[in-house]
């Protein structure tokens, strides 16, 4: 692979590229969905292509290919070229790229268990297992449930004209489960996933009860909830609300593309406290055991710890080769691309902000009235305007101090900074429970997110109608 990238990329540079980078990718995976006791969708694929990338005269074109013969690859440099010349008149603000030392480097995969040497039997039947036991919790009211198991493994070759070149192996496992239940006109849902960068271990390290019997018990519980209060309240909100908040209400404002491009509320506010002073967010794709970690970004930059926030102060942002050269600062590896079909964007890693001294405990106790919120699946965000929403699967009402009433179909909304500086206590917890896939531009890219308990001082609740219904 390494002779076949460095003839394709002599090749863009003698046709007149400024700079041209190319991925190669080689992979295989399993995907099984059961769903109430059968199973829904059993797949295996392969898959293999090539993506180049070229720079030339200010301006970008991406040709991805199928067949990484050397004929194929030819043409794609041809064809990247062509579309780059003939967006050149037309670039108001020519491409650009940080100047980075080369890199040789292998990459090779963390893992005990090859998905490849189980069984596809097996695979199937720890799915089934999961699913199974969930729907037994309760016959009557437990009307559906669903769970899902995929795998892949695959390589990467990447090489660029700095002289570049590293070879990656990735493995990676996910586990999803969701349960729905309905008694009296009422439907509700509960979820659990769990994803990594690891092997068939993450299936064989699962505690059944916690995924599935604890998941089915939620779903049956919210059906007892009652309808949610609407109003400004003070909130306590768990690892996985935090970590879904800090992502999809912050992470996004500060990826480099974004805010060039006027579309982030943190633009110009390098240096300035933009949340509350006790509040510190990392961005860390170093961490080890955690679903957006990576040794190298996609443009072959080497992964860092990236301190977005420290003490309430904005310290910077995610950036590519591109936006690094624009903000005329080192790139930061923060590249990353689906596949070959696509160009690499900013995209986050393992999201998170870091813990201080408060329990979990004394928030509850320092609270007379207010909400305590817990778990949540999805958010949406609306990066320009600085405007969130967040779903939440359970809230409980605190009054004096003491949990009460449970509530179904909940959300919380808001601005994101408002919101992020009425945080009056961290928790001393540090939890990433949302490992999974972020979408952006029609790309998704593993990623993870976490944090502590917070309590804030004020936040939007509503109710909602949800995935599923009322």
């Amino acid at each position: 692979m390494r002779e076949l990238t460095e003839k394709t990329l002599a090749l863009a540079k003698h046709k007149g590229a400024d700079f041209a980078d190319l991925r190669i990718v080689v992979g295989e995976g399993t995907a099984i969905e059961v769903q109430d006791g059968r199973a829904d969708k059993i797949s295996t694929a392969t898959s293999h292509g090539g993506g180049l990338r070229v720079l030339v005269d200010g301006a970008w074109g991406f040709a991805p290919t199928n067949n990484i013969s050397p004929g194929e690859l030819a043409q794609c440099v041809e064809e990247a070229v062509a579309m780059a010349r003939a967006a050149s008149g037309d670039v108001t603000e020519p491409g650009v790229v940080a100047e980075v030392e080369p890199v040789e480097a292998q990459v090779k995969a963390k893992y005990r268990v090859d998905p490849r040497g189980v069984p596809l039997a097996d695979r199937v039947a720890a799915t089934f297992e999961l699913e199974q036991r969930a729907r037994q919790q309760d016959l009557t009211r437990i009307v559906n449930t669903r769970a899902s198991y995929a795998d892949g493994i695959g390589q990467m070759y990447l090489g660029n004209t700095f002289g570049t070149y590293i070879e990656y192996e990735s493995v990676r496992c996910s586990l999803r489960l969701m349960v729905i239940t309905q008694e009296d006109g009422i439907r509700q849902w509960a979820a659990e996933h769990k994803a990594n960068a690891c092997g068939y271990e993450l299936v064989q390290d699962i505690d059944p009860e916690q995924f599935a019997d604890q998941t089915a018990q939620q779903a049956l519980e919210l059906l007892a909830g009652a309808a949610p209060p609407a109003g400004k309240f003070e909130v306590i909100i768990d690892p996985q609300i935090c970590g879904l908040l800090v992502h999809e209400a912050f992470g996004h404002n500060c990826e480099a593309d974004a805010v060039w491009s006027g579309n982030s509320i943190l633009e110009g506010k390098v240096g300035q406290q933009v949340v509350a002073e006790q509040v510190s967010i990392v961005d860390d794709p170093t961490l080890p055991d955690t679903n957006g970690s990576f040794e190298y970004d996609h443009e072959g930059v080497r992964a860092q710890r990236h301190v977005l926030v420290a003490d309430g102060i904005l310290q910077g942002y995610l950036h590519n080769l591109e936006t690094a050269a624009r903000f005329g600062v080192p790139p930061n590896g923060a590249a990353r691309a689906m596949g070959h079909m696509y160009s690499p964007l900013v995209r986050m890693s393992n999201t998170f902000i870091e813990p201080r001294d408060a329990s979990r405990e004394e928030m509850i106790a320092d609270i007379k009235h207010g909400l305590y919120l817990k778990g949540g699946n999805w958010g949406y965000v609306f990066t320009a305007r600085g405007q969130f929403t967040c779903n939440v699967q359970q809230a409980y009402a605190i009054e004096n101090g003491q949990l009460g009433q449970l509530y179904r179909n909940v959300n919380i909304s808001g601005l994101t900074l408002e919101t992020l500086q009425q945080i009056t206590a961290v928790g001393n917890d540090l939890e990433f429970r949302a490992g999974g896939t972020c979408g952006k531009d029609g790309q998704g890219v593993p990623v993870d997110t976490g944090g502590p308990h917070l309590r804030i001082r004020e936040v939007v609740v509503g109710g909602q109608q949800g995935l599923i219904g009322q």
